[in-house]
């Protein structure tokens, strides 16, 4: 009986207990003047009280970086991570995360830091960066990168984001004794030429704006986030996105077909799944279907320059696997 028992116990763990990735992204902090991109601070404690009692680890960059790349096991972790630098990260952030000694990292916007009182300055970055917060490039323009692309053609835009890059790091480098290796894309848009490049300068991580849980399965160059802002901010909207988990996919799950928009996706993380949903941000949830093992939908007629397409289906343990992918016309 005592023997039936253990092996129940360890059944139900296999099923109920796993480890879960996720990357936090804030931009602002008690500026009633910016609302999309407006966090409050008591919401920033609240999300870190929640964290801890949930007991996942709060990770630095560093520790995500090691386990991409194989030097860490995976745990329950979260990720906290500041886009753009704004002051107010300083001035009502920084004194929250050193309340309870949680790192974060903050990813720079060069064109504004130090020469706009809305941004950072160097004291507040070398004061931060001395008590161990991380800081990551953000561009040096701010560009929406892939419209860029369709103005210069190829070759002239790789030239234009690598000059975007160097201003950035040379800004860095005339203040600052240490290397930068994260990235996160501004507005999340970002092709493969930007990766090709980052490699080229030796960056070992970068960031999108879309939702979903991570694990290194995922292109450490496409690592989603969770922005925690208005109305996801709220407990309930984290204890949602902290209970998913990160639907893998064989290859890219959509393509395009005479100027139209198909999905068909093959599922390989979770391998038994049941209940799939497809939606895409200019469509909503749209009809799909399940044959021979490949999820379907579509032809869309697409509009919209940029859109995102998310995969989300049900697991034998009843958790959602979910998964968004980048969509530019």
């Amino acid at each position: 009986m005592k023997k039936q028992l253990i092996i129940l116990i360890i059944f139900f763990l296999c099923i109920f207990t796993f480890s879960n990735i996720v990357v936090f992204v804030y931009h602002r902090f008690d500026d009633p003047r910016y609302e999309s991109t407006n966090t409050w601070v008591y919401e920033l404690e609240s999300h870190i009280k929640l964290v801890k009692q949930l007991g996942y680890k709060i990770w630095t960059l560093q520790d995500l970086e090691d386990y991409v790349y194989g030097r860490k096991k995976e745990e329950n972790a979260v990720v906290f991570t500041i886009d753009d630098g704004y002051r107010t990260v300083y001035t009502k952030a920084f004194p929250v995360f050193k309340k309870y000694n949680v790192p974060f990292a903050v990813f720079l916007y060069f064109r504004g830091i130090g020469n706009n009182e809305e941004y950072l300055d160097w004291n507040m970055i070398r004061e931060m960066l001395d008590w161990g917060v991380e800081f990551g490039h953000h561009s040096y323009s701010h560009d929406k990168f892939p419209d860029v692309y369709k103005k210069l053609g190829k070759d002239e835009f790789l030239k234009y984001f690598e000059e975007d890059l160097k201003k950035g790091l040379e800004i860095w480098n005339s203040h600052i004794n240490s290397p930068l290796k994260y990235y996160a894309y501004p507005y999340g848009y970002y092709n493969q030429e930007m990766i090709h490049i980052l490699k080229k300068y030796d960056f070992k991580l970068a960031f999108i704006q879309l939702s979903g849980p991570y694990r290194r399965e995922i292109s450490p160059f496409e690592i989603p986030r969770e922005a925690l802002l208005e109305d996801w901010a709220t407990e309930h909207h984290v204890r949602y996105i902290l209970s998913r988990k990160p639907l893998l996919t064989e290859f890219q799950p959509f393509y395009w077909k005479n100027g139209k928009l198909y999905v068909k996706a093959k599922i390989v993380y979770p391998e038994k799944y049941s209940d799939p949903v497809v939606y895409i941000r200019e469509k909503g949830i749209v009809e799909s279907y399940v044959k021979d093992g490949l999820l379907y939908a579509g032809p869309f007629e697409i509009n919209n320059e940029y859109n995102s397409l998310m995969i989300s289906v049900r697991g034998e343990d009843r958790k959602e696997y979910v998964r968004y992918f980048l969509i530019i016309k």
